[in-house]
Parts: C-alpha cells; sequence; structure tokens
C-alpha cells in the first residue's frame, strides 16, 4: 500500500527547483501562515554551485562496498561467502529500486528477521555503492530502541545482504490507513510522535540526519515504533544543500534549494503529527485539534531560523 501522491526525489536543487517551485509555493505560504509565521521568502535563485558530489568517509566492520572505480578489486569480507545458508528464506515483503526484502529464519535460533538483498550489478550500475556503504555504516552506528537495528551485513556472489529486525507490525503508514478517518486519537499519536522524536534525538546526537522520515519508513516490532530505511542518510555536522526524499515531507529550505541541517527532520516530524491526528494533507487546522498539537506543530513546521529543537519537542506538553 503506497500514498497516491508521494514520490521520491533525488539530485540537483536547482535542477529540480522549477519544476517544484509552482507546486510547494502556495502550500508553503499557506502553512507558514496557518502557523502564525511569516510566509517563507524564495530566494533570488538556487544556489549555482550545489555541491553534489560531496562525499562522507565511512567504514563497515563487515563486508568491504567496492569504489566504483575500482573494478579489478574484489570486495573482502571477514564472513563466509555462504552465510545466507545460514538463512531459511521466507516470503518478500518488500521491495525497492536495488533488490528485495525477505522474511527469513535463523537456523540455528529459529528466530525471525528481516533480510534486505541488494543486486551487485544494479547498485554498480547506478553508480550507488558509496550511498550503500553510508547507510550500512549508520546503521551499524546506531543503537536505540525506536530504531530498526541491523544485525549483521555480508555478501553472496551477486547481493550485499542487510539482516535487520523484523518489523511483525507493518509499517506506520499501513495502520494508519486502517483506522477510522485515517488519522488517530491525539493521545495515540502523541505516543507515537515521541518514540519517533525519541529516535531522532539519538540520531541528532550522533551527527546524522534521515532525510526521508515518513510513515512508510517507521516500522511496528511488538507494539515499538521503529525508524528504519536509512538509504538517504548521512552523518555531517555540515549543512547540506543535496536534494533527496520524499515530496510531501520535504522542508522549504531544501525545496528552495538552500542549504539545510539536522532540523529537517523535525519539520518532517511536524508533517507527520499533521498527518497522523488530520485527513491528510489540508491546509488548514481541522477544528477537532487540540491547541497543544497545533503548538507542536506551528514550532516545527516553519523556516530553519525559527525552527524549535528536539529538546524543545520532547520537553512539550503535548508529548508529556
Amino acid at each position: 500500500m503506497k500514498r497516491q501522491n508521494s514520490a521520491n526525489v533525488t539530485g540537483s536543487p536547482s535542477r529540480y527547483f522549477s519544476t517544484t517551485q509552482n507546486q510547494f509555493t502556495d502550500i508553503l505560504k499557506q502553512i507558514t501562515q496557518n502557523c502564525n509565521n511569516k510566509p517563507i521568502k524564495k530566494p533570488s535563485s538556487p544556489n549555482p554551485n550545489s555541491q553534489l558530489q560531496k562525499r562522507i568517509k565511512t567504514q563497515t566492520s563487515c563486508s568491504k562496498i567496492p569504489n566504483q572505480n575500482s573494478q579489478n578489486k574484489k570486495a573482502s569480507s571477514s564472513v563466509p561467502k555462504n552465510r545466507l545458508e545460514y538463512y531459511t528464506m521466507q516470503e518478500q515483503i518488500g521491495s525497492g529500486k536495488f533488490g528485495k526484502v525477505y522474511k527469513c529464519v535463523l537456523n540455528s535460533t529459529k528466530k525471525v528477521y528481516a533480510i534486505k538483498m541488494i543486486d551487485k550489478q544494479q547498485l554498480k550500475k547506478n553508480q550507488m555503492n558509496h550511498q550503500l556503504q553510508r547507510e550500512v555504516t549508520i546503521q551499524q552506528m546506531l543503537k536505540h530502541p525506536n530504531i530498526i537495528q541491523l544485525i549483521e551485513f555480508f555478501e553472496t556472489a551477486t547481493n550485499y545482504c542487510l539482516v535487520m529486525e523484523y518489523a511483525n507490525g507493518g509499517t506506520l503508514f499501513q495502520s494508519l490507513m486502517r483506522q477510522n478517518n485515517k488519522r488517530y486519537s491525539e493521545p495515540a499519536a502523541s505516543n507515537m510522535i515521541k518514540q519517533v522524536a525519541l529516535a531522532i534525538q539519538q540520531m541528532q546526537k550522533q551527527s546524522i540526519i534521515h532525510r526521508d522520515l515518513k510513515p512508510e519508513n517507521i516500522l511496528w516490532c511488538d507494539g515499538v515504533l521503529k525508524i528504519s530505511d536509512f538509504g538517504w542518510s548521512i552523518q555531517d555536522k555540515k549543512e547540506r544543500d543535496t536534494l533527496c526524499g520524499t515530496i510531501d515531507y520535504l522542508p522549504p529550505e531544501m525545496v528552495y534549494g538552500q542549504s539545510y541541517d539536522n532540523s529537517i527532520d523535525l519539520w518532517s516530524l511536524g508533517v507527520l503529527t499533521f498527518e497522523l491526528t488530520t485527513e491528510g494533507f489540508a491546509l488548514q487546522f481541522p477544528d477537532h485539534l487540540s491547541g497543544d498539537v497545533k503548538d507542536l506543530m506551528k514550532g516545527l513546521l516553519t523556516d530553519k531560523k525559527n525552527r524549535k529543537s528536539i529538546d524543545w519537542v520532547l520537553n512539550h506538553v503535548w508529548l508529556c
């Protein structure tokens, strides 16, 4: 199940700017006006010096992902090539551009996991090896109850394999679509937002930006919400300007080609709060919303300069 109006985007802000400007200008103005803030002003022109080729240096503790330019070098691994045989593969539970996700069972313990199998050739063809290496490294670093854990990472002759916690409750988006009026009660939504906020707090402590927070990337594991899919995540204290993520959740600074920092995840948290407590992406606060949840969203759905911090969110009365 996927949202009708969702799409992932990546690339140069200046390249994408002309196609998104008209689509977002009215929405962003109305959101900020609803939040009692001044409308966001568009800069005179997008930044022409977009540094899209910045790469962070990462190291993996298991299999190494070869650089695109090292075609003659084979990836080394500290695990056997037949590591996949330690698992019994079950049904497919997901898919992506470069591979598929399966439910699997570790034969020695009978414990259930999810395994993401990424096609090596497709990854190399699209020059995305660096992104997978970054994703693996970041997930190895993150240890938190509200973040999906990477159990192990290895490779076969044809695939890179990421073994992760199995989300037995599906995605937050799937559970949202099952609710009456496609929204949660405020007490339920408050509990969910607090869990996501705690995960964001941990990411910020480690200088990690997710860049694609949305209900489809938040999973239910035994009744606990956990952030997943770190494919667009980065670890960097410097501001960035690469355009990526999902259209519905892009903050204004990213849409307008400006530099951004880890506060973009807080904008996404504000959109997520709105989506969980309303019936979609309306441009006005519904009458049924309390003043407390409106205040929380006002603090997040604003320009970068005035956006509140994660500590402010976690101390907000709506989450207490």
